[in-house]
């Protein structure tokens, strides 16, 4: 027979490792606190982004106006004529994000012979 190994329980071996972790936590909410002051100076630097206008929302509303008139001219002879579009309140307007995040529809593969372009142009 194999004699038992007996593995003796040390008390003061805990308090060893209870006595380093008491002492590491100054150092450990130092830390923790330089991270927290971090995350305020992010929040208040992204409300402050938030809060600031679109530098070209006039140009954008100059070009929307200009747009919505060549559809009108584009569509005149279309049976269904076009009518000017109402100014879209901000809330209602769709968002570019969301947009962006939609799937892109996957192209026809079929392509026309050149002849065949050519004859169309």
């Amino acid at each position: 027979m194999t004699p038992l190994l007996v593995i003796e329980h040390i008390p003061g071996g805990n308090l060893t490792r209870i006595d380093n972790a008491l002492s590491q936590m100054p150092q450990r909410l130092e830390s923790v606190k330089v991270q927290l002051d971090n995350l305020y100076q992010q929040q208040a630097a992204a409300k402050e982004e938030v809060g600031k206008t679109f530098p070209y929302e006039e140009k954008l509303q100059v070009k929307n106006a200009r747009l919505v008139e060549l559809d009108m001219e584009l569509n005149m002879d279309s049976k269904g004529q076009s009518q000017p579009e109402a100014t879209i309140a901000k809330r209602a307007r769709p968002s570019v994000l969301e947009g962006l995040k939609r799937p892109i529809p996957p192209r026809s593969m079929e392509k026309k012979p050149k002849q065949q372009e050519q004859e169309a142009r």
